[in-house]
Order: C-alpha cells, then structure tokens, then sequence
C-alpha cells in the first residue's frame, strides 16, 4: 500500500464513519486516484493524508487548534493544483 492507496482509504472512512463531507471528499479522492500526476508531490500528500486522518468539523471550536478543519484540506489541495 503506498501513500495514494492511504489516502483513499483514509478518505473514504471519514466519509463513512467521520463528518468528512462529500463535496470536501471528491477532491481528495480525485488526488488519491491519479498517483502518476501528483507522484511528485508526496510531501503535499503527506500533509493531506494527516488532515484527513485528523479531520474533524470543530477543529477551530475551542482555544487550541488540535486537528485540522476543511480550510485546511482546500489550503493543501490548492497548493497540490498550483504546483
């Protein structure tokens, strides 16, 4: 299983079982599903992977920061498109 292969997988069970909504989703799994495009920027999917493990709808509720909210996921999904 390589990073894509986490990425979906990842993807599709916090649409299933976390609050990860589709229209946030779709884009994700677009990336995950066209390896030979974004193959050189495993960093940049690193990070996506990270948020989507770590999503979570109130992640900018309390006082501190400690997961990573759907701003973040189109922040990295927009620098993955420019490069």
């Amino acid at each position: 299983m390589d990073i894509f292969d986490e990425l979906e997988e990842a993807t599709n069970y916090q649409l299933a079982h976390g609050d990860l909504p589709v229209w946030l989703a779709e884009p994700v799994l677009e990336v995950a599903r066209n390896r030979d495009k974004y193959r050189d920027k495993e960093y940049l999917i690193e990070l996506l992977l990270m948020q989507v493990r770590e999503y979570d709808t109130y992640a900018e509720a309390g006082c501190c920061k400690w997961a990573f909210d759907w701003e973040d996921i189109k922040r990295s999904l927009k620098k993955l498109l420019e490069e």
